[in-house]
């Protein structure tokens, strides 16, 4: 099951996937929880110095964040998306150059966004990265990061997130066969009465793009 993986203390570890472990450097699709909450996936990058510290994460919340996702980073790597004429439309360091970018959410507090960045000081690169800011007193603050350096890189990353989302939906489809139903209308059996709370939460949009993008956590970054 792997939980010795080295994730925030609050963490409970489910399962996980080793993209690859060198004596430096440890990257890690991994399953987990916090505080007892719903499993939720995320693509971890440690390095070691004196022991494991967090350089990336990447928060995978739901299956349709990760194929809206997948489709932007596609088109990226291909040399795609919205060209950038102002190195400020983004919070990005200024270390980085972006050329070109396209939020995927923006809210009074959260930021998501998709960056291509041609110049690292004073070298050039080519690479995609995805971010996640929290307005923090005024300013906009990462919270998590995830950098995709070429197609293979993207290729394995993709592929072990893929794999775990599969695995994930086979245990949920074994726990519904478990469910009781009523046999007369082939429905789940329940005690109490269907609510539509939860459609007048989510009309807010705040609640939405948490609900649909924003993993536990993510003040541990």
């Amino acid at each position: 099951m792997g939980t010795d993986y080295p994730v925030h203390a609050d963490v409970t570890v489910h399962s996980g996937k080793t993209i690859y472990r060198t004596d430096d450097w440890w990257k890690a699709a991994v399953v987990h929880s916090y505080d007892g909450g719903e499993p939720e996936i995320a693509i971890y990058l440690w390095h070691r110095d004196d022991d494991w510290s967090q350089k990336n994460k990447y928060h995978v919340k739901t299956t349709d964040a990760w194929q809206a996702d997948k489709k932007l980073i596609e088109e990226f790597l291909s040399g795609g998306g919205s060209t950038v004429s102002d190195q400020s439309s983004f919070p990005v360091s200024d270390y980085y150059r972006v050329s070109h970018g396209e939020s995927v959410f923006q809210t009074d507090g959260w930021w998501k966004a998709i960056v291509t960045i041609d110049q690292k000081g004073s070298y050039e690169t080519q690479e995609v990265i995805i971010y996640l800011w929290q307005k923090d007193d005024g300013d906009w603050r990462r919270r998590q990061k995830y950098a995709i350096k070429n197609r293979d890189d993207w290729s394995t990353d993709r592929d072990a997130v893929d794999a775990l989302l599969t695995e994930d939906a086979e245990q949920v489809a074994d726990m519904a066969d478990e469910v009781p139903t009523n046999k007369e209308t082939n429905t789940i059996a329940s005690d109490t009465p269907s609510s539509e709370s939860d459609a007048d939460i989510l009309a807010d949009l705040e609640a939405e793009v948490k609900e649909l993008h924003l993993g536990s956590g993510v003040d541990d970054n």
